[in-house]
This record gives structure tokens, C-alpha cells and sequence, in this order.
């Protein structure tokens, strides 16, 4: 994944977890994660994050 579309796949990942995200951002990052078992992964690591970062 090249650097543009990271930054763009972070920032749906924010506005999913933040409740911002449209509709289809939302079945965006639902089918991005069910993709492969990385972008599982990745979306749980992500998703710890936003919760500490809430907890904070």
C-alpha cells in the first residue's frame, strides 16, 4: 500500500471509529477489512489505538 492510500485508509479508519463515517465509507472499510487476515489485523491494532487514544 503506497503512502497516499494509507493516509487515505487511516482517515476512513478515524471517521468509522469516531461515528463520521458516510455509508459508504462505512462498507468501504467492511469489505477492506474481510479482504485478507493483514487488513484484520491492522483494523484491530487501529482500533486499540482509537480506544486508548478516547481513554487518554
Amino acid at each position: 500500500m503506497n503512502m497516499y492510500n494509507q493516509s487515505n485508509l487511516e482517515y476512513s479508519l478515524i471517521k468509522y471509529f469516531s461515528g463520521k463515517a458516510t455509508p459508504e465509507e462505512e462498507v468501504f472499510v467492511e469489505k477492506w477489512v474481510s479482504q485478507s487476515s493483514d487488513n484484520t489485523s491492522y483494523y484491530q491494532r487501529f482500533q486499540r489505538l482509537w480506544a486508548q487514544r478516547i481513554i487518554l
